[in-house]
């Protein structure tokens, strides 16, 4: 039987009793692998992890799909590598850029996932870290492990691209590619046509602008230019609120921004509560806007998350974005670091509410194109033809 590995550095915890603790999301992603491949489904994680974002118990023999735990440095057992049809195997930790070697005279397929470019894992490294020494040290760790990444890439049987930077940075050097856009939002949870609807009537009415922003609240979200924001529209007289939904180490920071400014009436920073069930419907129902103050190009998924609610996006112009708002017209492109840029937009919007329930339309359009089925479904499909199955 035909059998897909999967390299996977998602994390996982052991627990006596056969039992693992793994992200739900992860979990509900290999169940789609299941269903999708024709034959067994392996997947290799590493032991050592401390912390799970959405963590979930499981049985290992009630998971559905074949999990092999192997130490931090242990090599990939070579009957592993005899029996697959297909490797499928994340590039950018930079583990197993020894594959295309080890499976040279087997008869299995090899398949990288690529998430960002070079400049983009430089740029991540270093602003994890106020540590000069620590930036100069990924910097150097990144640059020397480049040349490895790309003779990889190049002798895989193909590449999948997570977004427009990792595609511009290796598609030239991939003879088989494809780009998808990793992201939640099916397509039942996308704006249906009577909350598109409301949201233009509110609009029309000349209610307060409802404006939204969810993530990791942490330095590089840019989270923190939202105050600036807020404040600059308050002074412009724009009547809006704006709903901030996430946790992070900058948390306290905010809400005693939010208080220092005097913002507590206009603006607010709250837990996100589950995805699917509670956020999701909040923001087609809500809101009008959302805000993307981000400087770095990933993660990119929260651009389609936000887009399937019905929300256009002001944001910085970074390169994911530059290139959806290109693709998608669902939005505006404000220059990076430029607070008072996304506040000239939102009020220059105000007063002009049709692009906004225009630019909402095409937003729809873009997310249910790349909805969470529909991009799995043409990973999965490119994924088979690769290893020759039906």
């Amino acid at each position: 039987m035909a059998s897909l590995v999967m390299l996977s550095p998602a994390p996982m915890i052991e627990l006596p009793g056969g039992e693992v603790v793994l992200d739900v999301k992860f979990v509900e992603g290999m169940k789609l692998h299941c269903q999708l491949w024709p034959g067994t489904v392996r997947c290799v994680m590493r032991r050592g992890a401390t912390h799970i974002d959405n963590p979930m118990r499981y049985s290992v023999a009630q998971l559905g799909f074949e999990l092999l735990a192997l130490d931090p440095d242990a090599p990939v057992p070579e009957t592993l590598l005899d029996e697959a049809a297909l490797l499928y195997v994340a590039a950018d930790d930079m583990q197993y850029l020894d594959l295309p070697g080890a499976m040279k005279g087997r008869v299995g397929k090899l398949v990288y996932t690529v998430e960002d470019a070079l400049l983009g894992r430089i740029r991540h490294a270093c602003a994890a870290t106020q540590s000069i020494r620590r930036r100069i040290g990924a910097t150097w760790w990144n640059l020397r492990h480049e040349g490895a990444l790309r003779r990889a890439l190049r002798a895989a049987d193909g590449v999948h691209f997570d977004g427009y930077p990792a595609e511009s940075a290796y598609r030239r050097i991939s003879a088989r590619a494809l780009r998808y856009h990793d992201n939640r939002m099916r397509v039942p949870m996308t704006a249906r046509p009577g909350e598109q609807s409301d949201r233009a009537t509110r609009l029309h009415l000349g209610e307060p602008l409802q404006l939204a922003w969810f993530g990791h609240v942490e330095p590089m979200s840019g989270a923190a230019d939202l105050l600036q924001v807020a404040f600059l529209l308050r002074q412009r007289g724009v009547d809006f609120r704006l709903e901030m939904f996430g946790t992070g180490p900058l948390t306290p920071r905010i809400h005693d921004g939010i208080a220092a400014l005097g913002l507590s009436d206009v603006m607010t920073l709250q837990e996100p509560g589950p995805f699917d069930p509670v956020l999701v419907p909040h923001l087609r129902k809500r809101a009008d806007l959302f805000i993307a103050p981000r400087r770095l190009s990933s993660p990119q998924s929260f651009y389609i998350e936000a887009l399937g609610c019905g929300l256009p996006i002001v944001g910085y112009a970074n390169r994911t974005w530059k290139r959806m708002h290109a693709e998608s017209r669902g939005g505006w492109v404000c220059r990076p670091a430029r607070p008072g840029a996304l506040a000239e937009r939102i009020a220059r919007l105000d007063r002009d509410r049709v692009q906004i329930i225009e630019a909402s339309r095409r937003a729809v359009d873009f997310a249910r194109a790349n909805s969470f089925e529909h991009v799995f479904s043409r990973r999965m499909t490119d994924l088979r033809d690769i290893a020759g199955l039906d």
